[in-house]
């Protein structure tokens, strides 16, 4: 589960980012010298500050996407609020296993690796909200985007930043095809469909692997990939998989990452 943190002071600079960032990408596959944000602790506890830097997105010309895992949060510990951690941990196996950052562990079992990958972005997630996943009974989003960018910072020897973007459905195709290039990733925000036909009450996280222009959408969740479409019912966002037994899904918002290396002014 992943709850909603609202942003402090800055959130007007973090919307005017989002409009510009969303002009900037269309049509670019890198972007350059552009001012990113990223989010910094707030003195405001539960609550996050945008900092706003300039930069060039890391390219990465490979197409690799089909290549992020996807983890089941059930193999994990207190695996009903785990989705949040468990979708940084299939992006930073995706960011190690390409070179945009050194591995945080050395290890030569790749189960017991990921053991200690999500153990530690959990430690991580912890020490930024000050309140333990079971009490919060998720992840908030804030945190998720300052732990995910203190490691790609620390693993990347101070190179690299981690730029966070927020929109809330509904979802046009563009935004997600401008997720796809270099190593931009994203986390779908919504509620799953129980077997009842009701929308369970927890926010879930599903790692965003590749979107298609015929408008496909494959994700990662509960460690299988779902391909999809996105679709309109009753004035709400749906992911509807193609396999029928498979678990739709009503969307709330897209959380976006781009690394980039900071340049001085």
């Amino acid at each position: 589960m992943v709850t909603l943190q609202k942003f402090t002071r800055p959130t007007l600079l973090g919307f005017c980012a989002l409009y510009s960032l969303a002009s900037a990408l269309c049509g670019q596959s890198q972007l350059r010298n552009f001012d990113f944000q990223v989010l910094t602790p707030s003195a405001e506890a539960g609550k996050a500050d945008i900092e706003t830097l300039l930069g060039t997105e890391r390219r990465n010309n490979s197409q690799n996407r089909l290549s992020i895992i996807s983890e089941s949060q059930y193999d994990y510990p207190e695996s009903e609020s785990g989705c949040g951690p468990t979708a940084l941990l299939n992006t930073l196996v995706w960011y190690e296993k390409y070179g945009l950052i050194e591995p945080l562990f050395h290890e030569a079992d790749p189960e017991i690796y990921k053991q200690r990958l999500f153990a530690e972005i959990d430690r991580r997630i912890l020490s930024k909200s000050g309140i333990s996943r079971r009490e919060l009974k998720g992840s908030r989003n804030t945190d998720i985007a300052m732990v995910l960018d203190d490691i790609v910072q620390q693993q990347s020897g101070g190179k690299l930043r981690v730029h966070f973007d927020y929109l809330p459905a509904p979802l046009r195709l563009k935004d997600l095809l401008h997720t796809m290039p270099n190593f931009r990733t994203g986390y779908l925000l919504g509620y799953p469909k129980a077997a009842s036909g009701e929308t369970m009450p927890v926010l879930h996280a599903v790692t965003l692997i590749r979107a298609d222009r015929a408008g496909y959408v494959t994700l990662g969740t509960w460690g299988e990939k779902y391909r999809g479409l996105l679709r309109m019912r009753g004035g709400e966002q749906w992911f509807i998989p193609q396999a029928p037994h498979k678990t739709e899904i009503k969307i709330v918002a897209l959380m976006r990452f781009i690394p980039f290396e900071p340049i001085e002014r």
